[in-house]
């Protein structure tokens, strides 16, 4: 049996297309009461999996006792149903641990490494914690190519591939009228939308909640402009602190929206990258780099600034503008049918 724990939303995209490719597979993920995508976006793709666990929260406690508690519920959950032979995951330290601990072969996924301070140059080697939880353990660690090799030494086997993972989905991305998400919600059409997404501020590479994107709302309240945001986790202080904007709680799909926007403002990794490869003008006012967010500045396919104003003024000059930026997310194929061909292969020769 292959295990694949999923933790994130991005990984719930990502899994759900290799998931088919595989057999005898047993899915759990994280949920709770604020952190409820991964769930929604399962039950999208019709996927049967386990609910094993919750987010922690921001503190460091509270994420230790949730992944012990997660780890918990996979043993209980195993001498139910049987023990797997194979651990696939987004590299996460509840089952990555846990696997290693059991004697479980580990494969995962990583297109996090390390953080980077804005305007950073030069690419260190400072593995993130998560990343020096769950690299190390690994038997393969696959990664997206824009990530060096050398961060990955500490891996017994790094793969890269010739893709960025949103690619494997966005790339179904058509705009059809009947998916407009601005007729569920009532968002006139007569005026451009902003869509915002906030800063993933709960992560272990985010230090502190900054409130870049907060002020930057304020001063766009009075533009004519749709303005909607998708929370990170809570909402309802989204909706007391910005009544004039669209805050929304539901998980969309992907063809819901970005085909209907016409400006992105991101304090994450994913939903910047989405955007950027549908080639909607995107700024990004996260408080740190990842070398995805790099590899987008150095090509001039996103822009990255804290600055107020210096984003106001990017915001009206460039809203309803479209780019063709997918050249820049696929070097070949972007499919995981030689990916999945691989484990396969290694499941059957060191698993079984």
């Amino acid at each position: 049996m292959i295990w694949i724990d999923i933790a994130t939303p991005k990984y719930a995209h990502f899994f759900a297309r290799l998931i088919p490719y595989l057999n005898d597979v047993l899915i759990t993920a994280r949920y709770s009461a604020n952190y409820i995508e991964v769930k929604e976006i399962l039950d999208n793709y019709n996927l049967e999996y386990y609910l094993t666990g919750n987010y922690g929260g921001s503190s460091k406690k509270e994420k230790f006792l949730a992944r012990t508690k997660r780890q918990k519920a996979f043993l209980d959950l195993f001498e139910k149903i049987g023990y797997p032979k194979l651990l696939i995951s987004g590299s996460v330290v509840d089952s990555t641990q846990l696997a290693y601990g059991l004697g479980i072969k580990i494969i995962n996924f990583n297109d996090t490494p390390i953080s980077l301070q804005p305007n950073y140059k030069t690419i260190h080697n400072d593995l993130t914690p998560v990343s020096r939880l769950t690299i190390p353990f690994s038997d393969i660690v696959y990664y997206p190519f824009v990530l060096p090799k050398e961060l990955f030494i500490c891996a017994k086997n790094a793969i890269s591939y010739n893709f960025i993972d949103i690619c494997l989905w966005m790339k179904e991305i058509k705009k059809e009228e009947k998916n407009d998400f601005r007729d569920k919600f009532n968002i006139p059409k007569n005026k451009p939308t902003i869509l915002i997404r906030e800063e993933e501020y709960k992560a272990h590479y985010v230090k502190e909640k900054k409130d870049f994107i907060y002020n930057l709302i304020k001063q766009l309240q009075n533009e004519n402009f749709n303005i909607v945001i998708i929370p990170r986790y809570e909402s309802d202080y989204l909706k007391k602190e910005f009544p004039f904007a669209y805050t929304i709680e539901e998980k969309l799909k992907p063809e819901e929206f970005y085909p209907f926007i016409d400006f992105f403002i991101g304090g994450g990794g994913t939903m910047t990258l989405e955007a950027v490869y549908y080639g909607i003008p995107t700024i990004s006012m996260r408080s740190i780099w990842l070398i995805h967010d790099k590899y987008l500045i150095d090509n001039n396919l996103m822009f990255w600034t804290n600055d107020i104003n210096e984003a106001y003024k990017y915001i009206k000059k460039n809203i309803n503008k479209k780019f063709n930026n997918k050249k820049y997310f696929c070097k070949e194929k972007c499919s995981l049918e030689k990916i999945a061909n691989q484990i396969k292969e290694f499941y059957e020769n060191k698993c079984i």
